[in-house]
């Protein structure tokens, strides 16, 4: 028989096999393939496709030697290899196909599929319905005129596919830098590489238009250069999973490219085991901006419509960006683990969320970074494990924006104290955030020893900033200038300084008054709550709150709180069951327990008039005024120099506190005056004192207070001892209010005077010093009344 003839016979066969609808099986007696020419196959599908019905070309269990090349071909009708071998690559460049099947019989002992190609050729092919690769193996590394240095198996670069792209079970095999390159092909249904789905190199789909959903379900991808998938531009009309199916858990060693990619669905990646590649390697040669970052998904600027889901029984090792995102669906990695310590674990800069971002349960090691982004929804990272970041922070979310309420009870940041491992602490930063729900860290555990522990600098938050119920921070709190809407609660708290490592005395650059906690100018609107555990400086600089509910001796660091410029309006109780401490006297403790000893002088006097105030604002005058004259009381006590000698000291306190009251008691200046009465009166009581009083009567007779001096001395009883009324009477105590209070004239002092000849020159001295001494105390006494009316019209 001549070639021709053979050549017409196979023919023949295969177009009989056609018209019967059936597959034409080439296996021999003892199962061999037989052979084929690829030569004869391309004459049946090209020069007598006429004779071909609908039914189309089917043949199992051949070895088609030689290349099909359907270059340029057009083809109306199914395609359908099964279990065939091929020697030569298929070439179907710029063809148009009904469809193509290259399909195997799955291997159950998890052998090579019976079906292979040394690789597709196929840019710019036309197949108007599906191409199926399933249970095939496909090897060779080719290059084309659509890239100058790079290799591919598969090429499918600019393809257009009517239906899907199926390769279930599919082994790529290859030596090439590429297992599939299909760039800006168009496919209007699924690419579904699932179900065991294996492949040694980069599946390459940058600017791919996708109708359906790309499905790496069950799939292994173990790529040399560090690029798994590259969908870079790429549209996907509906969405990407990669999941576990049946009987296979996706692996994916090496970086899954999503830069700016669109995705009209959601992400799904559950029970899928991500490893990245190093830093630094598969990165883009033309692309030099590419961090140096170990990455397993890189997906800035991408477009999700819907969700965002890594679920978790997930593992991720290595870390994943989605910078400048717009992820329509929300954000859900509940229980999920990344680990990229002393990395970027997970990137959302700049991200726009459109609803919840939730790690419930994560554990995470790396830094969590959404500086700048914003999330529609709440930011959920309750019972999560944050630690190992890349810089000072676990989370950081710089001028973030959150609609939602930011949950963080339960969750650990930072690792342990002592730090056993460098770098395994950090803290959270939202400085400058705005947040539109409330902050809640209950039970939280936040560890940066010798750095700051939690920092809301400038933040805003609309609801209540709790820190309590077991919330515990090493490091320092920061909320300089935050406004906070509603409530800080820190009861049940713990907030201690520690420095980073154990043992070192030496104050932090950034904390060099060892505070635990620091709202400098803050603003919290609903209140201030502690009734916490601190460890360290507290500094309430400037801060301004509606109440205070706090324990006087308890909550407040000895010589360590800074309360300049603090103002409130009451006090509460801590739990909001009663009424706060309002005694006076706990809250003069409070104050002079507070004042920082960092001089001899004491602190400033604002802290005292802020509790005068509120005391005197809320009925309690008695109270205010006794906490201005603790405060000077204070003062006092920390004089130095001669100021500070025992007998000043105990003069002030004579004058001030039982004559004065630092002006707070004006008539207690009564007190000195009369013992200054006494004292005068008393040594003219007697008549042998009081003798030595001498008065003169118009006509210049002299009488003492026993009668004309005179007759006293030539021993004769006067008949009357005021002459009859010629001088005033002597009488000691209203002499002795007439010389002490000077607004008083009684005409007793005018009238009679100590005698310096009768021996009284001791008495004139006693007399104008008392004097003196009494006009001293009543300006004393007129001023502070003045001073006191002025208060009380106030």
């Amino acid at each position: 028989m001549s070639l021709n003839t053979r050549r017409r016979a196979a023919g023949d066969a295969l177009i009989a096999a056609s018209r019967r609808q059936v597959v034409l099986d080439c296996a021999g007696a003892q199962g061999e393939a037989a052979e084929v020419a690829a030569g004869n196959l391309r004459r049946v599908l090209v020069e007598r496709g006429g004779e071909v019905s609908q039914f189309g070309v089917r043949i199992s269990n051949a070895r088609i030697t030689g290349q099909l090349d359907l270059s340029a071909c057009r083809v109306d009708f199914p395609v359908y290899f099964k279990d065939c071998r091929f020697t030569e690559p298929i070439v179907i460049e710029g063809s148009d196909l009904h469809s193509l099947f290259l399909v195997g019989t799955p291997q159950a002992d998890g052998t090579d599929p019976e079906s292979s190609v040394p690789g597709i050729l196929g840019n710019g092919v036309r197949i108007r319905r599906d191409l199926l690769l399933s249970h095939t193996l496909i090897t060779g590394a080719h290059s084309t005129t659509s890239s100058l240095s790079r290799s591919a198996a598969v090429w499918l670069t600019e393809a257009e596919i009517g239906g899907r792209i199926i390769a279930v079970g599919t082994l790529i095999d290859t030596s090439a830098d590429r297992a599939i390159q299909a760039d800006r092909c168009q496919v209007t249904g699924d690419i579904r590489l699932i179900q065991g789905f294996r492949a040694n190199a980069e599946i390459r789909l940058i600017g791919a238009q996708l109708g359906g959903s790309l499905d790496l379900a069950g799939c292994r991808l173990v790529p040399r250069n560090g690029r798994a998938v590259d969908l870079a531009e790429a549209t996907v009309g509906g969405s990407l999973f990669i999941n576990d199916s049946p009987a296979h858990a996706p692996l994916i060693e090496g970086r899954l490219e999503m830069g700016r990619v669109s995705i009209n669905g959601r992400v799904l990646i559950r029970r899928a085991t991500l490893n990245a590649p190093a830093a630094g390697v598969g990165r883009h040669h033309y692309n030099s901006k590419d961090p140096a970052q170990r990455l397993a998904i890189v997906a800035q600027g991408a477009s999700i419509q819907g969700e965002l889901s890594i679920d978790e029984n997930t593992s991720v090792d290595g870390g994943i960006t989605f910078a400048g995102a717009a992820i329509g669906g929300g954000i859900y990695i509940d229980g999920a683990t990344i680990q990229n310590a002393g990395d970027i674990a997970l990137d959302f800069t700049h991200a726009r969320v459109g609803s919840t971002l939730s790690a419930l349960g994560a554990n995470i090691q790396g830094t969590v970074d959404l500086d700048g982004a914003e999330v529609a929804g709440p930011l959920g990272l309750a019972k999560a494990e944050i630690s190992r970041p890349a810089g000072r922070y676990c989370l950081t979310a710089v001028r973030a924006v959150v609609h939602g309420d930011v949950k963080l009870s339960d969750a650990k940041v930072g690792g342990t104290y002592p730090v056993a491992i460098p770098g395994a602490s950090g803290g959270i930063g939202f400085r400058g955030a705005e947040l539109r729900g409330m902050f809640d860290a209950e039970r939280a555990q936040v560890i940066s020893p010798g750095d700051t522990a939690v920092n809301l600098h400038q933040a805003r938050i609309s609801g209540n900033l709790r820190l309590c119920d077991g919330f515990r921070s090493i490091g320092f709190v920061a909320l300089n200038r935050a406004v906070v809407e509603g409530r800080l609660r820190c009861d049940g708290g713990r907030f201690e300084w520690r420095p980073r490592d154990v043992g070192d005395t030496r104050p932090a650059k950034r904390n060099e008054r060892v505070v635990a906690f620091e709202a400098i100018s803050a603003t919290f609107r609903g209140g201030v709550g502690l009734g916490w555990s601190i460890e360290g400086a507290v500094d309430f600089t400037d801060a301004h709150t509606t109440y205070l509910a706090d324990r006087p001796t308890q909550d407040w660091p000895a010589r360590r709180s800074y309360l300049s410029g603090f103002s409130y309006e009451r006090y509460a109780a801590i739990s909001m069951q009663g009424s706060g401490e309002w005694e006076w006297k706990a809250r003069a403790r409070w104050l002079a327990n507070c004042d920082p000893a960092t001089s001899d002088e004491p602190g400033d006097p604002g802290p005292w008039e802020q509790a005068a105030q509120t005391l005197k604002n809320h009925g309690d005058s008695v109270g205010s005024e006794q906490i201005l004259m603790a405060y000077l009381r204070t003062k006092r006590q920390r004089r130095v120099g001669w100021a500070r000698s025992r007998l000043l000291r105990g003069l002030d306190r004579i004058f001030n506190d039982w004559f004065r009251g630092y002006g707070y008691r004006p008539l207690r200046a009564l007190i000195p005056l009369a013992l200054l009465v006494l004292a005068v009166a008393g040594p003219l009581l007697p008549a042998r004192a009081n003798h030595v009083m001498r008065a003169t009567d118009p006509a210049g007779v002299v009488y003492t207070p026993q009668g004309e001096l005179s007759l006293v001395e030539s021993g004769q009883a006067p008949p009357e001892t005021c002459g009859q009324g010629k001088v005033r009477c002597f009488n000691p105590w209203l002499y002795a209010v007439d010389t002490v209070v000077p607004i008083v004239d009684l005409k007793q002092r005018s009238a009679w005077s100590p005698s310096s000849d009768a021996g009284g020159g001791l008495m004139l001295a006693w007399v104008n010093t008392a004097t003196l001494a009494g006009w001293a105390i009543s300006s004393l006494l007129v001023v502070g009344l003045a001073r006191a009316g002025s208060r009380s019209l106030n």
